[in-house]
């Protein structure tokens, strides 16, 4: 499902991983700006500048820019710092994609986006009722949510987690890791692809294989 063949980025070299069809896996980084370019080459925002990245067995970066964009459509990405738009409000940009890509109104995203909140409400005053605020007025915790949720009610086959539990309080990472374990295991030979720092929070996050990235 997701396959990199002597990826060379930068401070990236000669990087070779294979995560197959139900695999979970982390990366771990000892520095932001590595994670950054991985992640960038990842999302198809960076291209290497030597081997091959695949999605699905395709390389990534021999389609033209439309061709990547439906590969896409098949792939969640949750950025670190949510990835939202500044001017829509939280619910907008939690149902643009979905109903973008696959015509999800906002009733039929209700019951999917109720349970989510559901498992993440404990910790937090009145999550539900911030999601006509726009971005900026939500916490960390509550524009990881939004993302979670954006990329979640696309049904991917691959999900890419970008420092989701970092800065947050133990507890708050902890229902994040648990939702995403159940996610995943939803949707049968889906990936799960987690980056983080290598910490104590990672440490706690269970996946099938461990990739360390440090100097």
């Amino acid at each position: 499902m997701i396959r990199f063949e002597r990826v060379t980025k930068g401070p990236v070299r000669n990087l070779s991983f294979d995560l197959e069809s139900g695999g979970t896996a982390k990366i771990l980084f000892d520095s932001e700006d590595r994670k950054n370019i991985l992640f960038g080459l990842l999302a198809g925002l960076q291209r290497p500048e030597a081997g091959k990245v695949l999605f699905f067995g395709e390389d990534l970066f021999t389609h033209e820019e439309k061709e990547r964009l439906v590969l896409f459509q098949r792939i969640g990405v949750v950025p670190a710092h949510g990835g939202l738009i500044s001017n829509l409000k939280a619910w907008e940009n939690m149902l643009l994609p979905a109903w973008y890509h696959r015509g999800l109104t906002a009733e039929q995203a209700e019951r999917p986006v109720t349970e989510i909140f559901d498992q993440l409400e404990p910790g937090e005053t009145g999550l539900k009722q911030r999601m006509g605020e726009l971005p900026g007025q939500l916490s960390l915790y509550e524009r990881r949510v939004v993302a979670l949720a954006r990329a979640m009610l696309m049904e991917p086959d691959i999900l890419i987690y970008d420092f989701t539990f970092t800065g947050l309080e133990r507890d708050a990472a902890q229902r994040l890791m648990k939702l995403t374990g159940e996610f995943q295991g939803r949707k049968a030979g889906r990936v799960s692809l987690y980056l983080c720092p290598d910490d104590a929070v990672s440490a706690r996050l269970a996946a099938d294989s461990t990739i360390t990235l440090t100097q």
